[in-house]
């Protein structure tokens, strides 16, 4: 974790003079809101860092006018710049990132009342605050001389760690107007659908005459006998017997010998139930 140290005047490039021989740096904007510059102030006590780092803050006074028509407030607006290792990055921006920070590239330009040449930077932006592609400022962030903050590489010196993240996320939860799902206009419900209902014409029966309606076939009742016997050949034709044998069969005199007395009382011969036709 970092030690912050509070330098009243200083710039990024008076301060980080030489350092580029200890080993590659880099240059970012920090566009935040307002309300997260005292959590910004103490950011090195909640990162651990291997080289030093600089940052200062920037409140634009002559060119406000000049931000609004660039679509910023600056009343609600906070400007850092950080001049950190290359190695270091990483883990500056990692909490912050984590908390919805993006990263995008915005060009520094001289606003009306001033003259230096067009800076290119790395910005990295709170959710709630969306930098235009280009921020007119009265002086230029590398040479520009204010309160610095110098967090070295060391142990936390107090609790200010904790307190500066709470701020910082209670900043966004109160920055960031949450998105509203789209509701689909309401449409107005059709009324079903009834399918009507066409009544069919009553018809009349067509009246048959009496010669049309065929004559009803009253069927003989047939005798136990004749059923068994017919139940009997029915049998034995499916079994392969021919014709001509089933009369000498075991199996249909075995079914005539209880009804033969009953069919010779009657005066019917044995081959007319056989035969199914009336006796001769």
């Amino acid at each position: 974790m970092g030690e912050v140290e509070i330098v009243e005047s200083g710039s990024l490039d008076t301060l980080t003079m030489g350092w580029e021989s200890y080993g590659k740096r880099t240059r970012i904007m920090m566009f935040g809101a307002r309300a997260d510059r005292h959590a910004l102030r103490n950011h090195g006590r909640t990162v651990a860092i291997e080289d030093s780092a600089v940052s200062v803050f920037y409140r634009p006074r002559q060119e406000r006018s000049e931000l609004e028509n660039h679509g910023i407030d600056h009343a609600n607006a906070s400007f850092q710049f950080v001049d950190v290792a290359m190695t270091d990055l990483g883990r500056w921006m990692q909490p912050l990132i984590g908390q919805g920070w993006s990263r995008g590239e915005v060009e520094i330009v001289a606003a009306s009342n001033a003259s230096f040449e067009t800076e290119k930077w790395t910005c990295f932006h709170h959710p709630a605050m969306i930098p235009p592609s280009e921020i007119p400022l009265s002086e230029s962030p590398s040479s520009m001389t204010r309160k610095a903050f110098v967090t070295h590489p060391g142990p936390i010196l107090d609790d200010a760690s904790e307190s500066a993240m709470d701020a910082i996320v209670s900043s966004m939860m109160s920055e960031i107007t949450p998105v509203e799902d789209e509701k689909p206009e309401d449409v107005a419900e059709q009324p079903a659908e009834v399918e009507e209902i066409v009544a069919e014409p009553e018809t009349e029966p067509i009246p048959l005459r009496e010669e049309d309606v065929p004559p009803v076939v009253e069927q003989k009742e047939e005798s136990p006998l004749e059923a068994e016997l017919r139940q009997v050949i029915s049998l034995l034709l499916a079994g392969g017997q021919e014709m001509g044998d089933i009369m000498e069969h075991p199996q249909l005199w075995k079914s005539v010998k209880g009804h033969l007395q009953q069919v010779l009382m009657s005066g019917e011969c044995l081959f007319a139930y056989l035969m199914g036709r009336p006796p001769s």
